[in-house]
């Protein structure tokens, strides 16, 4: 005989709940909620304050407010408007960053989409991988596509993947008012990829079959296999065909 499922039921906390792990259909934290033990939902949001001492494994995580979880995440659609902490891996189908997210460990999604601030202790993977704001990354960016449109400085320490464009978010934003008169320019210390176009970039090696260095940059070795260009404001100490 087949084995009949769990029904899912909602959980819900409104002002300050403690509960345990369990299966549910749409959990919503309200207040300030603590779960001690691993969550397992159709949809989980938070607008208030919200710690997982485990795992979360959901189709929908919308944060609002503020969230720190402890376990791996599994998710098919994640929504940072407010802030967020992932202690351990996180996997989903499509990452929206508005907010501020901090991950302590890999980031592996189809696509990422960072409209305020992205910081990473190791690497972010996915097909397509698209900014309007801030990122750290301390280990490797591996992406098909790669749209950085900065309006902070950014930095990875490498990235590599097929169409990789960098640029300055020309907008008057709050981010932009906020540091105004700072420096705006990505860091990393390699970049590879198919299709390279750089502006603002400071990097040790770029390498690419076709690179187009743009101003503001300066790097110290450019690799090319097809083409290369250089804008007259850009600092390249070699550049060498392969």
């Amino acid at each position: 005989m087949e084995q009949k499922q769990q029904p899912r039921h909602d959980l819900n906390i409104s002002g300050m709940g403690r509960t345990g792990g369990g299966v549910y259909k749409d959990v919503r934290i309200d207040g300030m909620g603590k779960v001690s033990g691993d969550i397992d939902c159709i949809t989980f949001t938070s607008n208030g304050t919200v710690g997982i001492e485990g795992s979360l494994h959901a189709e929908s995580m919308n944060i609002n407010g503020t969230a720190k979880v402890e376990g791996p995440a599994m998710l098919d659609k994640m929504v940072i408007d407010g802030m967020s902490t992932f202690k351990d891996q996180v996997q989903s189908r499509t990452v929206f960053i508005n907010g501020r997210a901090t991950f302590d460990k890999s980031l592996k999604s189809d696509t990422v989409e960072v409209g305020g601030i992205l910081k990473t202790k190791e690497g972010v993977q996915c097909e397509s991988f698209s900014v309007k704001g801030h990122f750290t990354i301390d280990g490797l960016l591996n992406a098909d596509q790669v749209d950085i449109k900065m309006n902070l400085s950014c930095s990875a320490q490498e990235i590599g993947g097929e169409n990789i464009v960098v640029r300055k978010w020309k907008s008057s934003s709050f981010w932009e008012q906020l540091h105004h008169g700072f420096s705006t320019r990505l860091t990393a210390h390699i970049i590879e990829g198919d299709h390279i176009d750089l502006e603002y970039t400071e990097a040790d090696t770029v390498r690419g079959n076709d690179v187009r260095i743009g101003p503001g940059c300066t790097i110290r070795l450019v690799e090319y296999q097809n083409t290369i260009y250089q804008d007259p404001d850009a600092k390249v100490g070699s550049c060498v065909q392969i």
